[in-house]
């Protein structure tokens, strides 16, 4: 006798691979046997494609009906969906995009599909609370150098070689996308704001290390560090302060974070953020 789980096997087999073993086993009513598996291997590739209708919405205006059609009924056969939610099923799409032809050949069309990952990563990340410059007041002087930031679990890095941000906002907007071309903002941010409506915006160069900085688990004395490249020695805690700031401003920033000695110097033990 079957296992359960072979059942289900030859069941997934035949809906994604056209596998008719199962057709013996089935039991014979009002609709033939392969009619119905068929029903059902439609139903399955209909949701799957649903899914990634709605979660890439402007890669698939840009592709067009036919590439697009090409593009599903390709991902669907290479990975089926192994999740409960069909929320992560598109998590590999980027990959598959730029590693599968004809897609391949065009590498904003892989950019494109991660920006638009990225975007509902931030939309769909869990909430935590907003750190304001209030916390950075009450932070003892010789706690400075190793005060280190907790960023909310929205915020999202993203590095283009093309210009997809900008194709992605066109037909987001419902004009005609740019033709693709070197990214000239390479650098970039997302962010879902305290009013849940997901950001993003281009950093320089500067920016983009300090970030890329703080979210690697640097500290305040390492920033410093990498600002000296550029800025006058005295000017250099002001920089810091200021891009600090102003990512608590936009709303990147849970927690400031100090170091064990803040935290004696405060009595307690251990690392404590501050609110």
């Amino acid at each position: 006798m079957e296992t359960l789980a072979t059942l289900q096997r030859s069941f997934l087999a035949a809906l994604t691979a056209g596998d008719k073993t199962l057709l013996a086993q089935l039991a014979t009513r009002r609709v033939p046997r392969e009619t119905g598996l068929d029903i059902y291997a439609h139903a399955y590739g209909a949701r799957l494609r649903e899914a990634l209708d709605n979660d890439h919405r402007q890669l698939g205006r840009y592709l067009g009906d036919d590439l697009w059609d090409q593009l599903c009924t390709g991902y669907i056969a290479a990975h089926p969906s192994r999740y409960r939610s069909l929320r992560q099923f598109g998590d590999r799409l980027s990959e598959y995009l730029r590693t599968t032809e004809p897609f391949s050949d065009h590498p904003q069309i892989a950019e494109l599909s991660a920006f638009e990952r990225r975007l509902l990563d931030s939309f769909d990340a869990a909430d935590a609370p907003y750190a304001d410059r209030s916390g950075l007041q009450s932070l003892p002087r010789e706690a400075w150098p190793e005060l280190r930031l907790r960023f909310q679990p929205s915020l999202q890095r993203y590095s283009a070689a093309w210009n997809s941000v900008e194709i992605w906002q066109a037909l987001k907007d419902e004009r005609t996308p740019p033709a693709a071309a070197p990214a000239t903002s390479r650098e970039w941010v997302l962010w879902r704001d305290a009013t849940r409506i997901t950001r993003y915006r281009s950093l320089d160069a500067e920016e983009a290390a300090g970030l890329d900085h703080f979210l690697s688990g640097g500290t305040f004395a390492g920033l410093c560090e990498l600002l000296m490249d550029a800025h006058a020695a005295q000017s250099v805690p002001s920089v810091a302060l200021q891009l600090m700031q102003r990512w608590a401003q936009e709303g990147w920033i849970a927690h400031w974070v100090s170091t064990k000695a803040a935290a004696k110097h405060r009595g307690l033990d251990g690392i404590t953020p501050l609110e």
